[in-house]
């Protein structure tokens, strides 16, 4: 029975070992906090384009895009939704220009092998 145990125990310290080989091996603690930190700047973007953007849009266009829909055949086709979508999409990619570029210019921050 002692035996048992300790197979069992060896091979559970051996995943654990295998398990942070890979983790370290892969950037794989690296690669969580850059989608933790993705996610956390598109709910700062989502909450920038609602509450900055949208309404300066409702002050050029009342409606806003939330009317642009249109019916073919039955069909709802909300080209109000895309255009957010797109607006977002525009501001993200503004953010991470502007942020990539400002890291990319403090050369600590660069890997120099």
């Amino acid at each position: 029975m002692k035996e048992t145990f300790t197979k069992i125990h060896s091979r559970g310290k051996n995943f654990s070992q295998e398990l942070l080989q890979f983790l370290k091996q892969y950037s794989v603690i690296g690669l969580a906090i850059g989608v933790i930190t993705a996610q956390a700047s598109k709910d700062l973007v989502d909450s920038i384009v609602k509450g900055i953007f949208t309404p300066l849009i409702k002050l050029i266009a009342p409606a806003g895009f939330t009317g642009l829909i249109f019916h073919i055949r039955g069909q709802a086709f909300d080209l109000g939704i895309v255009i957010n979508a797109g607006l977002t999409f525009i501001i993200v990619m503004a953010f991470l220009y502007i942020v990539i570029k400002k890291l990319l210019k403090n050369e600590e921050l660069l890997d120099k092998n």
